[in-house]
């Protein structure tokens, strides 16, 4: 039986690519396990440029290319240009991060079938993680700021990071098959395991996204909010109750630390405008800008996208970071009324917003995770007769 077959794929699909895409799926199934990620993702990435080079996939051009790009060359950059060039090979190891995004785009594209595998593998992780978190919560005893779980992840925040786009993505797609037990089921398990996580930020990115899923879809559903929010307050066990309510304490120990270092972060931004302090500099620049009542001494970012963006690579840094997000988001509002467009933009901004508190875009699983959701809503639109990218011919399912 042959590896097509085996995955439901076309006969007619090459084994070189029927393998990338196992490869692919293979990288979903283990999102929170980075180092298999990893592997499976170079895997991915290097199948998929052997079956170009063979000519069982032709090369596949889109937009999103261009902010990426800028990205990874104003990374590049901004670490050869550091006074301490400590991370130059990390950033030479970011052009292949995002050649994960052109490697999905082609394999979706041309062998459409493996769009519905990732997102039932992406579904799959999601659901995975949360129960193996709820074993941890319930079993373990990991229920308190000190003891949070983390899943399969190294750490709690990015097992937010993860769960976050799982759980929205679920729950639009069930809103647009509301028969679908198994999406149900996915909705809530990851929407329980977000909330268990005590990640603040992680819960405001879903509550912007719902809000405008809601804004967008079902006007009149707003007069509900209150009331639904309301009951979940009331029912709410406390332990919850006080991490959502510490989140307008001002000075709470992590806000106060998070306040110190947004303004660290504009004083350092004054002093290194165009190329930052280079990648994986900002532990040791820190200090030199921390006021004498921040919380902690040293840290690893500045728990904002656009301003850690700036400080460390450079003002380009943040506009090819505004740049994806708005091109994504321009791809999914001409597509709109659309179930992957919606999702799209439900994670767009949910990770948009998560990232106002939290250095989500800087976490390679994360960063991976938003790609993979872009790479199956834009080729999905295209299929849905949305705006078309220059869609290749399906050449891997005409060779032999």
């Amino acid at each position: 039986m042959s590896l097509a077959h085996r995955l439901n794929l076309p006969e007619q699909t090459a084994p070189p690519v029927a393998l990338a895409v196992l490869f692919y799926i293979g990288h979903l199934l283990c999102s929170g396990w980075i180092a298999s990620s990893e592997l499976f993702a170079l895997a991915t990435i290097v199948t998929v440029a052997w079956s170009i080079h063979r000519g069982l996939l032709a090369p596949s051009f889109h937009l999103l290319y261009y902010p990426l790009v800028l990205f990874a060359a104003v990374s590049t950059l901004s670490a050869l240009a550091a006074p301490r060039s400590i991370h130059s090979f990390g950033e030479n190891a970011l052009w292949l991060k995002i050649l994960l995004f052109p490697a999905a785009v082609t394999l979706f594209r041309q062998v459409p079938r493996s769009r519905e595998l990732a997102v039932r593998a992406f579904l799959a992780f999601g659901a995975f993680s949360s129960a193996f978190g709820l074993i941890q919560y319930f079993a373990l005893g990991q229920r308190d700021l000190d003891h949070r779980i983390t899943g399969p992840a190294a750490h709690v925040m990015t097992l937010s990071g993860l769960l976050l786009p799982v759980a929205l993505v679920g729950l639009t797609l069930w809103m647009h098959d509301r028969k679908n037990g198994w999406l149900a089921s996915v909705t809530l398990l990851t929407t329980f395991a977000l909330l268990i996580t005590f990640t603040r930020s992680a819960w405001l990115g879903w509550i912007v996204a719902v809000v405008v899923l809601l804004v967008s879809r079902r006007p009149r559903a707003l007069a509900w909010a209150a009331p639904v929010a309301l009951v979940a307050l009331t029912l709410m066990p406390l332990s919850l109750f006080g991490r959502m309510v510490s989140s307008f304490d001002t000075r709470q120990s992590s806000n106060l630390d998070r306040i110190r270092m947004l303004e660290a972060g504009v004083e350092i931004i004054k002093d290194y405008p165009l190329l930052g302090v280079g990648p994986a500099n900002m532990k040791e620049i820190y200090p030199l800008y921390r006021k004498h009542d921040a919380p902690r001494f040293r840290i690893p970012h500045l728990h904002n996208n656009l301003v850690q963006l700036w400080a460390e690579r450079g003002v380009l840094a943040p506009v090819a970071y505004l740049l994806l997000m708005t091109l994504f988001l321009r791809q999914c509002l001409r597509g709109w009324h659309s179930r992957y467009a919606e999702a799209g933009i439900a994670v767009a901004v949910g990770l948009g917003a998560a990232g106002l508190f939290e250095f989500n875009f800087g976490d390679t699983e994360v960063f991976w995770a938003l790609l993979d959701v872009m790479a199956i809503v834009v080729t999905a639109l295209e299929t849905e007769g949305g705006p078309n990218e220059v869609a290749a011919t399906p050449v891997a399912e005409l060779r032999p």
